[in-house]
């Protein structure tokens, strides 16, 4: 199932090529493509979790909705933060700041653990399951390093205001991350319904963003003008409509790689954890670089090949290092539990 992540990671990394044709198209902008991209995404997955509920009415209680309605609002919130943070950063450096996540989430993961230690009556101090163990988070040190050898080589300017607000995608993004796996450990079989309701949430995001745009292009008539300026309306369509290129990308982009790949990822983390799914994910720059280089004529440098190779011994580092009391058994499609959790893993060359 790890390799069912990295299959997801290029799925997503080609969002950023398929982005820039459809943006360069005529009348579309960033909240358009947004609004489009993950309407389309949620109306897609919609026909399925109503069918799924019906099948099985204790797929979906009011808690699991309810979780899953929160960890939308996470991921809409790693998204926001991203869109925001681009008007004043560089691509560069809002993709290494989005790879933050992965010590986020490795962080935020060992707390919780030791916190179970404790309330599981576990002796503070004296019980190796109630000590912070910062070998944990080498592996997604090590992925950060890769993906800014990748990204920031002649990167310039010093640090903006877009750089604060893309903070919001390594928490928002983490957070989303950590409460999908604890969600599908729950329920994996209600992992349709609770990625539409996942994507329900980031598209209402989405369309908040588009009404609101004006306020984010704030003219010498300060934010009193801005205001006036929001008029609540439909979305225009048409130019994406009159568009084969923009159609096509968003097609791709809203089916493929955010409805299929979301409803994927919610059975993925049902088996992979999330610490070792965030550093998976890091993989993104990489095949962000080969779709750029087939679809856009972009080229490889000695930097991309260096950033390359420490992101993908991060990831074999994750899957070879101890996870004790972080197990995960296979489950089938139903739920139900086949055979045996893997066993722990240990340092390939031995402890600190």
């Amino acid at each position: 199932w790890r390799g069912v992540v990295v299959v997801l990671c290029a799925l997503w990394a080609s969002n950023f090529a398929a982005a820039k044709l459809v943006m360069a198209e005529p009348g579309v902008d960033s909240s358009l493509y947004a609004v489009s991209r993950f309407s389309l995404a949620a109306l897609a997955l919609l026909p399925g979790a109503i069918q799924t509920i019906r099948k099985n009415p204790q797929a979906l209680d009011a808690e699991t909705a309810k979780a899953a309605a929160v960890c939308g609002s996470w991921v809409a919130f790693g998204y926001l933060g991203q869109t925001l943070g681009l008007l004043t950063t560089t691509a560069a450096r809002s993709c290494v700041i989005c790879s933050l996540h992965c010590v986020f989430v490795a962080i935020i993961a060992e707390v919780w653990r030791v916190n179970k230690a404790i309330d599981a009556g576990k002796i503070v101090g004296k019980d190796p399951a109630t000590k912070f163990d910062l070998k944990r988070l080498v592996p997604a040190i090590i992925a950060v390093t890769g993906v800014a050898i990748v990204e920031l080589q002649g990167a310039a300017g010093g640090p903006t205001v877009g750089d604060a607000l893309s903070i919001a995608q390594p928490i928002g993004f983490g957070m989303g991350y950590l409460q999908l796996e604890e969600l599908m450990s729950k329920k994996p079989e209600a992992a349709l319904p609770v990625s539409c309701i996942k994507l329900l949430v980031v598209a209402a995001a989405s369309l908040g963003m588009f009404e609101l745009q004006p306020l984010l292009h704030i003219g010498n008539g300060g934010i009193s003008e801005a205001l006036s300026q929001i008029s609540f309306q439909v979305p225009s369509f048409g130019p994406i409509a009159s568009s084969p290129l923009a159609l096509g990308g968003i097609l791709y982009t809203g089916l493929i790689t955010t409805a299929a790949a979301l409803w994927v990822e919610s059975i993925a983390f049902a088996r992979v954890p999330a610490t070792d799914a965030s550093i998976i994910l890091t993989t993104e720059p990489i095949f962000a670089a080969v779709a750029g280089a087939i679809t856009l004529g972009e080229t490889f440098g000695t930097s991309d090949y260096v950033g390359a190779s420490l992101i993908i011994g991060a990831c074999v580092l994750a899957t070879l290092i101890d996870i004790p009391g972080d197990q995960k058994c296979e489950i089938d499609s139903e739920g139900a539990v086949d055979g045996e959790c893997e066993p722990p893993k240990e340092w390939p060359l031995g402890g600190f």
